[in-house]
């Protein structure tokens, strides 16, 4: 009887889902909202609607699309999952949660009555991810809004309906995945490794963050002049770096990625888009070029931290014509300041052709291979350019920073950048962090727990570190230790992490420093404890993220395609699971094949 029920409400979800309907809700710029119901035929799981771009009028403010599939009620079983990693159950009576630019173009939800995964291909970058709850009834939604009113294309969703192994957040990720990889954006890490020895060596080694100098943060001048510019702090010259490489190779630590940040004219931030001349006070440009080549010889590989988005007055090619025009003649800009002052946001284009082509070989020309960083670009969503000089719409900006990075990628081999926006994946190797959200801080509202949702499309694909917390994890909490490997983290470490004179430590309040032999020997045993702890799953790193479930409250399995399942328990006391045995804050490993997924 049971079977003949399963199939009776099987066949329930299909003809929902084959009769399904979305409610086009638009609003205009007078305050006028209109409602239309459009269906929605779904073929073989996957359905596709679309409004064209000749239909969306200019005076539309913004288009709301409601699917009646991506409903649900309070106390129905099932969650819903935001791109950004939040996932919910259906718990509430009332609420509101609004995710303006998502890193990635999808959304999905889980009900009794089915499971579906959105992916949003036309204008995906220019509409908020929103979720509204009234009177315990759940509503899953995208609105569009960002510049509508002129839009560049149809927007376009594909709906793919989940079932059986496939009808839960593990699968709307591998949905999307499968879209990046059949579409040709992303090729797995295992086929570019094959051809860029320093992307294979990033995937093996830890990255080793080492920032040499700065100015004041933030900046008690904003618009800085040479005359009164704040002075920079000198903390790691190009002799301490060749210090810290020696200490490496005499604990034997077999490899890492050293990232050096601020080597460039007044250190961290302190004249972008200006690079030249290599800042004298940390040794000038012969030192790094001595210390570039004895981190080589001594088997280390070295890459610069480069920034073309941002700019500074104070910066000896300051020119006004390539900051985008944010509206009526006023340059975009940041909120705050940095090490160079008031922050002012260059244009893709104009980044692409006044700095990228030229910088890049100038970098280069320095010594310089492995994952090239570029900060702050996969850390935002794509921008639009209004100046008439060079205007942009997203999409094309989201193609002139790919070009950016893919110039990177030539130049050092591979490419590297801040977060998880994912509109150039095809062009990114590494991110730092995927997210800013503190692991075990409260839940926002109407969020009862972080998953690895950008892990579960990209690993396999996108090396990264998946907090900001996770950064030095060996001096962390081991369950912060623990979050990087149930997430599939590199590791990632960094020498003077903390910097900013507001006490804002967002990758925490522990450092590694080296202000003598003492604390540099000990800043480099954390290294290296975390460096033996990462090279027996460094091959992981060519496998797929294909699972993760909470099997039991601080109890979560997380699997690979190559057939490895990490456990990972957060307990104060030991588990067993199907006969592993996992010690207390600790994980086990299961299913692992001689040497795993090494090439």
């Amino acid at each position: 009887m049971k079977g003949w029920l399963g199939i009776f409400f099987g066949l329930g979800i299909i003809r929902t889902l084959c009769g399904a309907e979305i409610v086009v809700e638009t609003t205009r710029f007078n305050g006028e909202v209109s409602r239309e119901t459009r269906p929605l035929a779904f073929q073989d799981g996957h359905a596709q609607f679309r409004i064209p771009q000749t239909a969306i009028a200019p005076d539309t403010k913004s288009i709301a699309l409601k699917a009646d599939f991506a409903q649900a009620d309070k106390g129905e079983e099932g969650y819903f999952v935001f791109p950004n990693g939040h996932l919910g159950f259906f718990r509430e009576e009332k609420g509101f949660k609004n995710l303006d630019a998502p890193p990635m173009p999808i959304f999905g939800m889980k009900t009794p009555r089915g499971c579906f995964v959105a992916i949003v291909t036309g204008m995906p970058y220019n509409y908020a991810q929103q979720l509204s709850v009234q009177n315990g009834h759940y509503t899953l939604y995208p609105l569009f809004k960002r510049a509508i009113h002129a839009p560049y294309e149809d927007i376009v969703i594909d709906y793919y309906q989940l079932s059986g192994a496939d009808a839960d957040y593990a699968g709307m990720a591998r949905r999307y995945r499968r879209h990046q990889l059949d579409t040709g954006t992303v090729i797995p890490l295992r086929e570019r490794a094959k051809k860029s020895k320093e992307l294979a060596y990033a995937a093996n080694y830890p990255e080793v963050r080492v920032r040499h100098g700065w100015k004041p943060v933030p900046s008690p001048v904003p618009e800085q002049t040479v005359k009164d510019e704040p002075p920079m702090k000198a903390v790691i010259t190009f002799d301490r770096f060749m210090a810290i490489v020696d200490e490496f190779a005499r604990q034997g630590i077999p490899g890492a990625e050293f990232c050096l940040v601020g080597w460039n004219q007044k250190g961290h931030d302190g004249r972008w888009p200006q690079i030249f001349p290599v800042e004298e006070s940390l040794g000038g440009e012969a030192k790094l070029r001595e210390a570039i080549r004895h981190a080589q010889e001594k088997g280390y590989q070295v890459v610069a931290h480069g920034n073309h988005r941002d700019a500074y007055m104070i910066a000896d090619c300051w020119d006004a014509e390539y900051i985008m025009e944010k509206k009526d003649g006023i340059l975009q800009r940041g909120k705050t300041t940095w090490g160079g002052g008031r922050m002012y946001t260059i244009c893709p284009q104009r980044a692409y052709e006044r700095f990228a082509i030229k910088d890049t070989a100038m970098i280069a020309a320095l010594g310089f291979r492995g994952l090239h960083y570029l900060d702050v670009f996969s850390c935002v969503p794509a921008p639009r350019c209004t100046d008439p000089r060079h205007p942009l719409n997203e999409r094309e900006a989201a193609k002139y920073i790919g070009a950016i990075m893919q110039l990177g990628r030539e130049t050092f081999g591979g490419c590297a950048s801040e977060g998880a926006y994912d509109h150039f994946a095809g062009q990114l190797d590494s991110v730092l962090y995927v997210s800013f959200d503190k692991p075990f801080s409260p839940m926002p509202d109407l969020v009862h727990r972080r998953i690895p949702i950008f892990q579960l499309v990209y690993h396999g694909i996108i090396l990264s570190t998946p907090f900001t917390t996770s950064v030095n994890a060996p001096i962390k909490s081991r369950a912060d230790q623990l979050k990087l490997v149930e997430f599939g983290g590199r590791p990632t470490f960094y020498y003077y992490s903390i910097f900013l004179s507001t006490g804002n430590n967002w990758m925490g309040d522990e450092d590694l420093t080296c202000e003598d032999d003492a604390a540099l020997r000990k800043s480099v045993e954390v290294i290296k404890r975390g460096t033996d702890a990462y090279l027996p799953l460094a091959d992981l790193q060519y496998a797929f993220m294909d699972g993760h479930e909470e099997l039991a409250p601080d109890l979560f399995k997380t699997t690979f395609s190559d057939g490895t399942v990490i456990l990972s328990n957060y307990r104060k006391e030991p588990v067993t699971f199907e006969g592993t045995h996992i010690p207390a804050e600790d994980y086990a490993i299961v299913g692992r094949k001689p040497n795993g997924g090494t090439q």
